[in-house]
C-alpha cells in the first residue's frame, strides 16, 4: 500500500490542514515502459494554491479526492523502462505519495556526477532558478546600469533574482518580511534590504531609489506592487512573476491606483510570464548557473521540512512567511 495526500476540499481563503486527507491506496503493478519511484524530496510552491481552486488558469486544477502533485526528486526502485535503471535519481512532477508508478514522459535523469545536493535541481538549478533567469535576463534584459527592486526577495525565486542581478552588475534592493529575512538578503549580496512590514516602507523605498526603479521584479502583487509602480523611472520594465499576497483572497482586491496614467506617462512595460513557456532556455541557464555555483557567486537557499507527512504543513506555512528560499520536504532518508 502507498500513502497518498489527496485534496479533501477546495480551500476558502488561506489553506488549512483540513483541506488535505492522507489515504492508503493499493500500489499499481508495473507495466512496460514504467517505473516505480520512491520520492526523496518534494518542492512545495505557492502556485499550487491556484490548482486547489476550480477557477480557469494556465494549469488544470486538482480534483477533490484526487492526489496533490508537485515537482520532486525521486529514486527508481523498480524499472521496466529502457534507459532508466534501479538506483537512478529522476526529477519530475510527482503525486504526494510514499511511492508511485509513472511512465518516463516528463522525467529527467539527474547527472551521475552530482556536484550539488539533488534538491538544488528543484530550486536554484530547477524551475525556481529558470524563472528568475527568464524574468530578469531573457525578458527584463538586466544590465549593470539597472536599479532593480525585487519583492518577495527572501523567497524561492526572489532570492535567485537578487543574486543574478548582482552577478550582472546591477544595483539590487529586495523587500522581505522581518529582520531575519532582511539580514539574509545582505548575505546573498543584495545592495540593500527593506522590511515591507515596517511603518516606513514607502520612505525606505524612496531612500533606496532616489532616482527611481528601472527594473522591477514582482513576486507579491498588492500594496508592494503599487509601491514599486509609483517609483518607476521613465521607460522602466516591470516583470510580474506572481502575486502571493492575493492568492487566498475571496474577492477581488482594489486595483493599483493610477496604473493607467503612470504606464502612459512613464512609458512603462509590464510583462507577465510563466516559466513553462520558456523551457527552451533551461540548458542555457543550467550551464551558466552551474558555473556560478562553482565560482561561489550563486547560493542555494532552502527551508527543508523533514518527513513525507509534513507536506501539507509545509505548504500552508508558505502563506505566513514560513520559508526562506525554496520550501522543500524531505520525504525519505534516501540520498545519492
Amino acid at each position: 500500500m502507498s500513502q497518498v495526500f489527496v485534496l479533501a476540499k477546495r480551500p476558502v481563503g488561506v489553506p488549512e490542514l483540513e483541506d488535505f486527507d492522507l489515504v492508503s491506496l493499493q500500489e499499481d503493478s508495473l507495466g512496460d515502459g514504467e517505473l516505480r519511484i520512491e520520492p526523496v524530496t518534494f518542492s512545495v510552491d505557492p502556485y499550487l494554491r491556484g490548482r486547489m481552486s476550480d477557477a480557469r488558469s494556465y494549469v488544470a486544477p486538482f480534483e477533490v479526492g484526487a492526489p496533490i502533485a508537485s515537482a520532486g526528486i525521486g529514486k527508481i526502485i523498480e524499472s521496466r523502462a529502457e534507459g532508466f535503471a534501479v538506483g537512478d535519481f529522476v526529477r519530475g512532477e510527482f503525486p504526494w505519495a510514499s511511492s508511485f508508478v509513472l511512465g518516463t514522459a516528463g522525467l529527467w535523469k539527474l547527472p551521475t556526477d552530482l556536484e550539488v545536493d539533488p534538491s538544488a535541481y528543484l530550486g536554484v538549478l530547477g524551475m525556481t532558478g529558470l524563472t528568475a533567469y527568464v524574468g530578469l535576463v531573457v525578458l527584463g534584459k538586466v544590465t549593470a546600469e539597472d536599479e532593480v527592486l525585487v519583492t518577495g526577495a527572501a523567497g524561492a525565486v526572489g532570492s535567485v533574482v537578487g543574486q543574478l542581478a548582482r552577478i550582472f552588475g546591477a544595483r539590487v534592493v529586495g523587500s522581505a518580511g522581518g529582520s531575519a529575512k532582511v539580514e539574509q538578503l545582505a548575505k546573498l549580496g543584495f545592495t540593500a534590504g527593506i522590511d515591507y512590514r515596517s511603518s516606513d516602507f514607502a520612505q525606505a523605498l524612496d531612500v533606496s531609489f532616489p532616482d527611481g526603479i528601472s527594473l522591477f521584479f514582482d513576486n507579491v502583487g498588492g500594496k508592494q506592487f503599487e509601491a514599486g509602480l509609483h517609483r518607476m523611472k521613465d521607460f522602466g520594465r516591470i516583470l510580474s512573476c506572481g502575486a502571493i499576497s492575493q492568492y487566498n483572497d475571496t474577492e477581488l482586491p482594489p486595483g493599483p491606483r493610477g496604473l493607467e496614467g503612470l504606464v502612459v506617462r512613464r512609458r512603462l512595460r509590464i510583462q507577465g510570464f510563466i516559466v513553462s513557456d520558456h523551457q527552451s532556455h533551461y540548458r542555457e541557464y543550467l550551464s551558466k548557473a552551474t558555473q556560478w555555483i562553482r565560482d561561489g557567486q550563486l547560493q542555494s537557499l532552502e527551508t527543508i521540512a523533514d518527513g513525507f507527512t509534513e507536506l501539507p504543513t509545509a505548504f500552508v506555512s508558505l502563506f505566513s512567511g514560513g520559508n526562506i528560499g525554496k520550501m522543500l520536504v524531505n520525504a525519505t532518508s534516501s540520498a545519492p
